[in-house]
């Protein structure tokens, strides 16, 4: 869009109904005088949408019916001959050699021609169902219908409904939403606008306008900024109430794979997803400067694109905090043992009961590392040499018992429970230590939270 103005993009013109599609196309010209002929097997399909959109198409009843499908087994022509243009594109690219930096740039050529047809496809699909939303054309809304014959999500359905309901029955927006040089971002951007002009003192046509001065200027992002603004200034407040919503949508969970490996995925609210990225850049960052002045290894060898930097960054972020004081991570937890092995074998198996090589964790000897024995029943008896049972009169469990716990039960041991030790879970009197139960390791066991209190107050629901 650079080198467009808004004016250009807002037009006001009305057609003078022509004839035939083609009469149209002065429209387009006019509008984009630089619109390029190489778009011609795009512009000639959006051109048969401008037409009914324009000229109103066949006046009676029955005929309208019948006028629509016509126009619609031209488009699909028009869309057949685009295909075919675009089948000969990838045929042509596929091969280009690699050295012929002459043909090279032309694929990017073909790429936006591509990107103009579909960002004018999503423009025409929002102006087409507003009529459709205007007619009640399906008795259950437009956002079911779209979720199940576009192939989009609820999500994605509920934006497009939105843009139909909100712009694309505006005049003033008709050609910018069909010339392809207003892509989705924008025109989600101009649906947030015009939803938040309704009902103020505020001119539709200057508000929009402006929020697509923004994007010609400085980009859809700014833009984005600019109706936040816009938001905030016509509802105070309702960038908190939008935080706390986004607050509420947010979630962390992770997934383990057949190949043993683990995928988090995580969706946060903007304000602690910044608090996450800055922790991320900084790390990453630190990891390329000191490669690169300092010749140093901060990293594994292997840890070599940004997203394995990434990568390494979170899992330093988290090595961080178990290795910080109760009072730096704001949390009280004794730190949990992450891999145990045997004295004589080649493997250890995480806390999560993943097994790996015994080199990812510390070896023998090591601070870190903790040596705990057990009876020929399994039962830990020693941790570090010292005797784990050695004051069965206290009222809690000492750390070296939590952590033989976490070895022994592996989990909370609540029927039907797989908590596993990593959440904090409680050390359980079997015998109530008020009813003169021991704290020695037979008569402890591992609940969660949850679990915990739920034994102790049954009626608790």
């Amino acid at each position: 869009m650079a080198g467009e103005s808004a004016s250009d993009i807002i037009s006001t013109h009305q057609s003078n109904e022509p004839d035939h599609p083609r009469s149209s196309r002065k429209n387009v010209r006019t509008f984009f005088p630089g619109y390029p002929r190489k778009h011609v097997f795009c512009r000639h399909a959006t051109l048969y949408l401008e037409y009914w959109f324009e000229c109103g198409g066949v006046r009676d009843m029955g005929g309208m019916a019948a006028g629509l499908r016509e126009q619609i087994a031209l488009l699909a022509e028009a869309n057949a001959r685009a295909d075919a243009a675009i089948a000969k594109i990838l045929d042509l690219a596929h091969r280009i050699e690699a050295v012929d930096r002459a043909s090279a740039p032309v694929l990017l050529e073909a790429a936006e021609a591509i990107g103009r047809c579909e960002q004018a496809r999503h423009g025409q699909l929002v102006r087409v169902l507003a009529q459709a939303e205007r007619v009640k054309a399906h008795r259950g809304g437009l956002v079911p219908w779209i979720a199940t014959h576009l192939d989009a999500s609820d999500g994605r359905a509920r934006a497009i409904a939105q843009s139909a309901r909100w712009i694309g029955d505006l005049p003033h927006l008709a050609e910018p939403l069909s010339s392809g040089r207003v892509g989705a971002d924008t025109i989600r951007a101009l649906t947030r606008t015009a939803r938040t002009v309704k009902g103020t003192a505020l001119d539709p046509v200057e508000t929009l306008t402006a929020v697509l001065e923004t994007t010609v200027r400085d980009g859809v992002h700014a833009a984005k900024r600019q109706v936040q603004v816009l938001e905030e200034t016509v509802d105070p407040g309702a960038g908190e109430e939008r935080l706390a919503k986004q607050r509420a949508r947010s979630f962390a969970r992770s997934t383990r794979t057949d190949s043993g490996m683990t995928r988090f995925e995580v969706l946060l609210d903007p304000a602690r997803a910044t608090t996450v990225q800055a922790a991320i850049d900084l790390q990453a960052a630190d990891v390329i400067r000191r490669r690169q002045y300092d010749h140093a290894d901060p990293a594994p060898a292997d840890v070599r694109t940004t997203e394995q930097i990434n990568a390494h960054a979170i899992i330093r972020m988290a090595e961080v905090f178990l290795d910080a004081s109760a009072e730096q991570r704001g949390a009280t937890f004794t730190a949990p043992t992450l891999y145990t092995a045997l004295l004589e074998g080649g493997m250890v198996e995480t806390v999560y009961g993943e097994v790996l090589p015994r080199t990812v964790a510390a070896p023998a000897g090591h601070p870190a590392a903790h040596l705990l024995e057990h009876d020929q029943d399994g039962e830990p008896v020693r941790y570090d040499g010292a005797d784990l049972d050695d004051d069965p009169a206290a009222r809690l469990a000492s750390q070296a018992q939590r952590a033989a716990l976490a070895w022994r039960d592996r989990r909370c041991t609540y029927p039907g429970c797989t908590r596993p030790p990593t959440w904090s879970l409680h050390a359980h009197h079997r015998t109530a230590h008020r009813n003169g139960g021991p704290t020695t390791m037979r008569n402890l066991t591992l609940y969660c939270s949850e679990h915990h209190t739920l034994t102790h107050h049954p009626d608790l629901k």
